[in-house]
């Protein structure tokens, strides 16, 4: 398995998404975007899709040059179409407009529709939480042709892994941020399990029938991902389907013509507090890092080493692999190799 260093594997996304067609301004913040989900830690969301999205360009779904723009907009709000851009692009976009509207008016609200998978929503919380902004993300819309997930006591499946993430400022400890799929397993992190054909953890899966299982093929043979929490997980997986879906209509601006089946109906929607609008800024941060320096205080139970506080094992990958450089599995390495071949670059 290689070792790249974060510098070398952004220069071979950079220069893979340029000679497939992206425009310079994209091919740069795709790299940004995919290797630093590698660097957190997070390689369910990271340079493992760079081969889907350059073989979508290539299959004329998903337009590399395109630039996200907004339909309409209020002082508070705003609706962004992707224009069938890259999703980690047009979800940019749409943060730096949640995150100034918020700065100006307290709060705001902004919807995004008609773009390709957007990565790590934790990005975009982090991004806000940066510029001194709460920021609630949510992801959505994904069921058209990929109800992959079951609804509690359910045995056929109804929605997809729909992820949220929350991001808070922080003050001298980093912000306290949180990503996650409403599925007990992102769908993209069961594909890993199988690509190293390592059973699930117990818990994550029903098979074809209902029956639980721990096959990591069982949802690519008519299986479902089941809800984290039982009822309780469920229930949120159906907030964030409002939120995402419903909230924004992307199911109102199905696009057949991008992406894949899965990507039609993706509907997201960034919900932006300033941080300092109810007390002062340097009173938020405060007590901000004394609740997460008190979450990292209480003694471990047994079988722990210590209580981390949200977004600390992310921090930590990032620590480390920023010194050390980012394992990439050798089959992902195979699909970057691919995907550059396909359009001619030598990796």
């Amino acid at each position: 398995m290689p070792t790249v260093s974060e510098r070398d594997l952004h220069d071979v996304v950079r220069r893979v998404l340029d000679a497939a067609g992206a425009s310079a301004e994209n091919a740069s913040r795709m790299a940004d975007a995919l290797v630093s989900a590698n660097l957190r830690g997070v390689d369910t969301h990271g340079v493992f899709h760079l081969n889907g999205y350059v073989q979508a360009i290539l299959d004329g779904k998903l337009d590399a040059s395109a630039s996200p723009s907004i339909v309409r907009e209020t002082a508070n709000t705003a609706l962004v179409d992707g224009n069938r851009t890259f999703g980690h692009v047009a979800a940019k976009f749409a943060t730096d407009i949640a995150v100034r509207k918020a700065k100006e008016n307290d709060v705001a609200v902004v919807g995004m529709v008609r773009s390709e998978h957007i990565g790590r929503l934790g990005e975009y919380a982090e991004m806000a939480a940066a510029e001194g902004v709460v920021a609630i993300v949510s992801g959505a819309g994904y069921m058209l042709g990929n109800k992959v997930a079951a609804p509690y006591g359910g045995s056929k499946g109804l929605l997809s892994s729909n992820p949220i993430a929350i991001g808070f400022p922080g003050g001298e400890e980093p912000g306290m941020v949180f990503d996650y799929a409403t599925t007990a397993m992102a769908n993209s992190k069961m594909n890993l399990y199988k690509m190293r054909n390592e059973e699930l953890p117990a818990g994550t899966v029903i098979d074809k029938d209902g029956y639980p299982t721990t096959n990591p093929t069982a949802v690519q043979e008519g299986g479902y991902l089941l809800p984290f929490g039982g009822h309780k997980g469920y229930a949120l997986m159906m907030a964030v389907e409002f939120l995402g879906q419903v909230l924004v209509g992307s199911d109102a601006v199905e696009d057949d013509g991008m992406g894949t089946q899965s990507m039609v109906r993706q509907g997201v929607s960034i919900i932006a507090i300033r941080a300092d609008v109810f007390r002062p800024d340097a009173d938020f941060r405060r007590r901000a890092d004394e609740l997460v320096r008190e979450a990292r205080g209480i003694p471990p139970a047994p079988g722990f080493e210590q209580v981390m506080a949200p977004g600390d094992p992310e921090s930590r990958a990032q620590a480390q692999r920023s010194a050390e450089g980012i394992p990439v599995p050798d089959k992902v390495w195979q699909l970057i190799v691919e995907a550059g071949r396909s359009v001619g670059v030598v990796v």
